[in-house]
């Protein structure tokens, strides 16, 4: 106990004084003198984390001024603060910017790019975790699913916690804790984390669940042991790993919680406390008899010089994905030596040889390289015995996957995109937006992606004009509520407050003479709105997104044509697609010819992947059989479904 004395008295001495916020100093940590686009933009070239505050009236945001400045003080060194006068000598640079809060604003800038609005809670310690981290996860403690958790954080909420009445609080210092554990009646769970630890994500919201479940039997507390204020505590408390929990009794340490990450486990554990099992150790893998040669920082540069064809596997003991690829490995060793394969598998511990995981770059486990005379040659992705065997009857590096689609709004352009959330406040702001309504897989809404963002740019310094959009496989409900049919679909609104269907040309060209003024008659190719005459064939079934799992979930099987209702050679096929229903149906075939539209329907559409129109799919008993790749006459397509039925006659 004496320790905890020891320590306390440090802290406060030492660690509360320098932490605590002056705010007579606060005004030299924070710039204030940036009211010139080109200082804005040498900041943001020099600094790499910003925060900006833009107001409007220094008055009205005297509050969140006031928390700025706080803020500012503990992230000196870590990032940097800028407050801007919007309604003062920063008018322009605020213009130019198209930032115009009605009362403040507060923007992150990361790497000299623009990365987020601030979205946290507006207070001093908010504020402060976002700057430490403002690409990460929010915060446990600002988590409202976690309200029930005791969050511990630093030593510098010791005096606040003192000088409070001794009722329930979330936060409270390191110097309180030993004094906290001494007092609480009640038992303590105490879960040490860190915010990047994927089992500690993993576990919070069972952590929480159990906590509510437990109030008034116990206390259930956590802190984040990776802040560098913390350090001390992870020192004092021996905390090694990620999660490590701890539980008290009337102020002593009784057990370290060893069972499963659930609510059930804890729960459990808590209200029947007991100490773990000792654990069994398991025997080194190089001490296990097989075909793998074990090497180390001695023997692997001799060993890998000599052989011609050899496979390591860099691998930690403790990994999930090592000991399951263990036996495979095994047991590919022993076909080599059976089928008689040339070549070697090795392994090698790569959190005891460290030096050989850094040279060649280890960062995660299991990590497969091959090698020939020493050289690596490439990274290998097996771990079944069956293809490393098959890899090393003839080495070759698998060829390189297609670089994986950006999407939309992750390419740098001036288009801004839009959700629940933002759409109708953005709106309500801006006098001319062009908005389109999209979907990823959609061929026409790709050709008009590029002009689109064209036509965004040569708006850029124009505040009163912008360019949107809503991807309506993400937002569903949006693009229902603004009755969007087919895609893209393109309105203008005006302040929210009108808006109109564009119809026009779909070049930047086309967007620009619009934009300029958009009162005036559109010029381009006006599209009718499509009817879609499907809808009275009675021979086909019509799906939809709700209606099509239960249509296909059938013994018989189903043809479904993915459509667009614009799509040329849809039309041109639909006489014989519906030609041939008929025709079935007139034989009491019992299988189905159905039809979705992809431009209403684009769950099923973007689940199945539908770039192209028409796309023909055979489904049975609700699963994907094949496509149907032939021509689109009648002759083929009754030829290809009746290949795939199942008799439906009795046998004489």
């Amino acid at each position: 106990m004496k320790t905890y004395y020891l320590i306390a008295v440090f802290l406060l001495i030492f660690v509360i004084p320098n932490q605590s916020v002056k705010p007579n100093n606060s005004k030299n940590v924070v710039v204030e003198n940036v009211a010139d686009i080109k200082d804005f933009k040498k900041v943001l070239r020099t600094k790499t984390n910003v925060l900006v505050c833009f107001t409007n009236n220094m008055k009205q945001s005297a509050n969140i001024v006031k928390i700025f400045k706080e803020a500012a003080v503990t992230v000196k060194g870590q990032g940097t603060m800028v407050l801007v006068n919007c309604g003062s000598d920063a008018k322009k640079m605020c213009k130019k910017l198209k930032v115009n809060p009605e009362f403040y604003v507060l923007k992150h800038y990361k790497d000299g790019e623009f990365n987020k609005d601030y979205d946290r809670k507006e207070t001093v310690q908010s504020m402060v975790n976002f700057m430490r981290d403002p690409t990460g996860d929010l915060p446990w403690e600002e988590d409202a699913t976690a309200n029930n958790v005791l969050h511990i954080s630093d030593a510098a909420s010791l005096a606040k916690f003192l000088r409070k009445e001794s009722k329930p609080i979330l936060i409270i210092g390191f110097q309180s804790l030993a004094k906290f554990l001494r007092k609480e009646s009640k038992p303590i769970l105490i879960m040490f984390y860190a915010p990047w630890c994927g089992f500690c994500k993993s576990m919070k919201p069972e952590y929480a669940a159990a906590a509510s479940e437990l109030q008034g039997e116990a206390v259930l507390a956590a802190i984040d042991v990776n802040r560098p204020e913390n350090a001390i505590i992870r020192t004092q408390y021996n905390i090694s790993g990620f999660p490590t929990l701890l539980y008290y009794e009337n102020g002593h340490l009784k057990y370290q919680y060893e069972g499963e990450n659930t609510k059930v486990g804890l729960v459990s554990f808590v209200r029947n406390p007991q100490e773990p099992p000792p654990k069994i150790k398991e025997p080194e893998w190089s001490d296990t008899d097989s075909e793998i040669v074990h090497l180390t920082t001695n023997s692997f540069d001799p060993v890998i010089k000599e052989e011609v064809s050899v496979l390591v596997m860099f691998y930690a003991p403790w990994c999930g994905h090592c000991k399951r690829m263990k036996p495979e490995y095994e047991k590919a060793a022993a076909l080599m030596k059976t089928e008689k394969i040339p070549g070697m598998l090795a392994a090698i511990d790569a959190t005891k040889e460290q030096s050989i995981a850094t040279r060649y770059q280890i960062k995660g486990y299991p990590t497969v390289k091959y090698f020939s005379y020493g050289e690596v040659k490439f990274d290998v992705n097996v771990r079944e015995s069956a293809k490393i065997v098959d890899f090393m009857r003839n080495p070759k590096e698998a060829p390189a996957l297609p670089p994986k689609e950006v999407h939309w709004s992750e390419e740098p352009t001036d288009v801004i995109h839009l959700n629940e959330e933002s759409f109708k406040p953005f709106l309500k702001k801006k006098k001319h937006v062009l908005v389109m309504f999209y979907t990823p897989w959609c061929g026409h809404c790709k050709k008009a992606k590029p002009e689109f963002s064209k036509a965004a740019e040569h708006f850029r310094e124009d505040p009163k004009v912008e360019f949107a959009a809503v991807d309506c496989t993400v937002h569903q409900s949006l693009c229902n509520t603004n009755d969007v049919k087919g895609y893209p679909t393109i309105k203008y609104f005006s302040y929210y407050k009108s808006e109109k269907q564009y119809s026009g040309g779909r070049t930047a060209a086309d967007f620009i003479r619009f934009m300029k003024d958009p009162d005036q008659p559109m010029v381009g190719k006006t599209k009718k709105a499509v009817t879609d005459e499907w809808l009275h064939e009675k021979s086909v079934v019509h799906l939809t997104d709700n209606t099509f799992k239960n249509e296909i979930n059938a013994d018989d099987p189903v043809l479904v044509m993915f459509y667009a209702p614009w799509c040329a050679h849809c039309k041109r096929m639909k006489p014989d697609y519906t030609a041939v229903a008929q025709q079935l149906k007139d034989e009491g075939l019992k299988c189905k010819l159905a039809m979705l539209d992809c431009t209403t329907n684009p769950v099923i559409a973007e689940e199945y992947a539908i770039s192209g129109f028409p796309t023909l799919k055979l489904f049975k008993n609700g699963k994907y059989v094949t496509d149907y790749r032939g021509t689109r006459s009648q002759e083929d397509i009754r030829s290809f479904i009746k290949t795939h039925m199942s008799s439906t006659k009795d046998e004489l």
